[in-house]
């Protein structure tokens, strides 16, 4: 049973592989933590920044380490949304999942946050988004691309206005991350 799910798990992640279309002059990608780089219109979007203190967390149960999440980088893009007449700001966020122990539990949630923290003032504040994937018993590591986090921003070039992205620990693991 344990072969056919893996075969069936490969079997998926190689068809989406193929099915995914190739959008290079839509987005950009970023690799890298410590790196900072536009959406893809530098005129009309902003620049997007990796938070170093919440770049990586490590999900403990019963006082074992079983993974550490970290972001490693993004694609984005900016549009016009018309429906409510503002422009967007489009991220989402890529995470590396690495098992430490060896365990049964294959479900990883954590959530990540978007921020702006200096600008108009309309345009200031915090959204979390909740992301969960599954890693398989016996796979080690897992690249994971999260739905999209959107945030408005302001007409381009009225203010340069950065994003942050991080990862939100939980109270449990906040408590772990200052140790």
């Amino acid at each position: 049973m344990k072969k056919f799910l893996l075969g069936l798990t490969a079997l998926a992640m190689l068809g989406a592989c193929a099915l995914k279309k190739d959008n290079s002059d839509t987005y950009i990608v970023v690799s890298g933590t410590d790196d900072t780089s536009y959406l893809k219109d530098v005129d009309a979007c902003p620049k997007v920044h990796i938070r170093q203190d919440d770049v990586k967390i490590v999900q403990v149960a019963d006082y074992r380490e079983l993974f550490s999440v970290k972001a490693v980088g993004y694609e984005g893009f900016c549009y016009f949304n018309e429906k409510v007449q503002k422009d967007r700001a489009v991220v989402k966020p890529r995470f590396r999942i690495t098992r430490l122990e060896d365990s049964d539990v294959t479900d990883v949630q954590f959530s990540y946050y978007l921020e702006t923290v200096e600008g108009p003032e309309g345009f200031l504040g915090k959204k979390t988004y909740f992301a969960s994937v599954n890693v398989p018993q016996g796979v080690n590591e897992v690249e994971f691309t999260a739905d999209i986090g959107e945030l408005s921003i302001p007409q381009p070039g009225t203010y340069n206005l950065d994003l942050f992205l991080g990862l939100v620990a939980n109270g449990y693991d906040l408590e772990y991350k200052r140790k």
